[in-house]
């Protein structure tokens, strides 16, 4: 096993990897995008579970292949096909680079090396490793935050935030078995969400806890280094849901904003007094009903959002008017699906 080892790696000896691919072949969870080398199924996958959880990934990531089961099926599709689809994921600027980077793919070629996956609009240093090394067998080391984590405890490294992620991409490309790359990057992963996790890791569960730097030192809550707690950002919004006719009044968000091309009931910002103008223009004539409120966090930022409903005299020429069937059919931000059930509630619809 050594020779099929990349040399000059301090951390992960021959045998010590040897144990740590065998427990893989034992231990790894039974998740449908590892039953395929399909590059394009292996690229959606990573996509959606950038920063979402893998149990809340698989639903989503089986009724896509169905839907666009070939990159040439998703380049081919309608942003907002391809959007309602994505709807309650979030970070929905991934499904956009998804698809623009599938028509990229089916307009020059399907990449093959880390090198040419770094062309494809919306994949990056991560994501090209990974469906090189899984898809195509190329040594191409990578690192997540699994991965990451796992290297700090392994080595004792201190550091933190940029400092880490970059030690542990040199310390991944001085450790990865060549005939088995993609089988060892997901093995790091698996390792790091399954086992050696943030909180109550199992170390003696662990097939490296004798390698363990962490472990042996009784250091092991003490890393990684927890970077500076990023300051939460608190914001109110105001809705109003306009009706005429038993419509509902709904407006395309711009470019440029939170949730840009999906689709919501009339919002504003609220600092220090209501954007009461603002929402009047947009909805026309009515009175607004207060509903009550919700609460959404998006990355940092924590919402508070004021809900009214409002009995339009007239629609508004400057919103779409939809029933509540087409309204099922436009992708809709989270928080304003929640919006959407707190005014049916209170209307008994």
């Amino acid at each position: 096993m050594i020779d099929d080892h990349r040399p000059g790696a301090p951390s992960l000896s021959g045998k010590a990897g040897g144990s740590l691919l065998a427990w893989f072949d034992r231990e790894k969870r039974d998740l449908p995008w590892r039953r395929t080398h399909d590059p394009y199924a292996i690229w959606v996958s990573e996509i959606m579970l950038q920063q979402t959880q893998v149990a809340t990934v698989i639903p989503y990531w089986g009724r896509w292949i169905e839907r666009f089961p070939t990159v040439e099926a998703l380049a081919s599709a309608n942003e907002q096909d391809v959007l309602l689809l994505w709807q309650g994921l979030g970070y929905y600027r991934r499904c956009r680079m998804l698809l623009q980077g599938a028509r990229w793919v089916v307009a020059n070629g399907i990449p093959r090396t880390v090198s040419a996956w770094q062309q494809v609009p919306g994949v990056g240093r991560y994501t090209s490793a990974a469906i090189a090394s899984i898809a195509f067998d190329e040594p191409a080391p990578l690192v997540d935050g699994n991965v990451e984590r796992v290297y700090a405890r392994l080595t004792g490294d201190d550091s933190a935030s940029r400092d880490l992620h970059e030690a542990a991409w040199r310390w991944a490309a001085q450790n990865i078995f060549i005939k088995r790359p993609g089988d060892w990057n997901q093995a790091l992963m698996e390792l790091g969400a399954t086992v050696c996790r943030p909180v109550a890791p199992e170390c003696k569960r662990c097939p490296l806890s004798k390698q363990c730097v962490a472990f042996q030192s009784w250091r092991v809550d003490e890393l990684p280094t927890k970077p500076i707690k990023v300051k939460t950002v608190q914001l109110r919004h105001v809705v109003w849901v306009p009706l005429f006719a038993e419509r509902f009044g709904v407006r395309q968000v711009p470019a440029g904003q939170w949730w840009e091309g999906m689709w919501e009931f009339p919002r504003a910002d609220a600092d220090g007094t209501l954007e009461v103008a603002a929402l009047r223009e947009a909805v026309g004539e009515g009175w607004p009903q207060s509903v009550g409120g919700i609460r959404h966090s998006v990355t940092h930022h924590r919402i508070g959002i004021d809900v009214s409903y409002v009995r339009c005299d007239a629609p508004s020429v400057g919103l779409r008017w939809v029933t509540r069937d087409e309204l099922a059919s436009l992708p809709m931000p989270a928080p304003q699906r929640k919006i959407l059930k707190l005014v049916l509630n209170q209307l008994g619809l």
